[in-house]
């Protein structure tokens, strides 16, 4: 993992770039080398993957409205995660497992 500083050409880049992902957390840039996957996903794996973007898909649509957004914004600070995105992908992924 590289750390990105003070980077005209990279400032604001999220995403996959060739084999690079950038990630912003806070007033970071980070890039991580993607490996390559040495074997397939199993049905297991499959699954959960299926059930994180079921969750992701659920969080972003309740963070587009405000009263959810500061709901979360509270419940990331309560469970001391990074941000209210971070807290309703986890909240929604729970959701799945009862």
């Amino acid at each position: 993992m590289a750390t990105v500083t003070r980077n005209i050409v990279t400032t604001g880049l999220t995403g996959k770039v060739g084999n690079l992902v950038f990630r912003i957390r806070g007033d970071k840039t980070t890039v991580y080398v993607m490996s390559p996957r040495k074997a397939p996903l199993n049905k297991k794996q499959t699954e959960a993957q299926l059930e994180f973007r079921v969750a992701v898909m659920r969080a972003k649509a309740a963070l587009s409205i405000d009263a959810e957004r500061a709901h979360f914004k509270e419940l990331a600070k309560k469970e001391g995660k990074e941000s209210a995105y971070s807290a309703a992908v986890s909240y929604f992924f729970k959701q799945l497992h009862k």
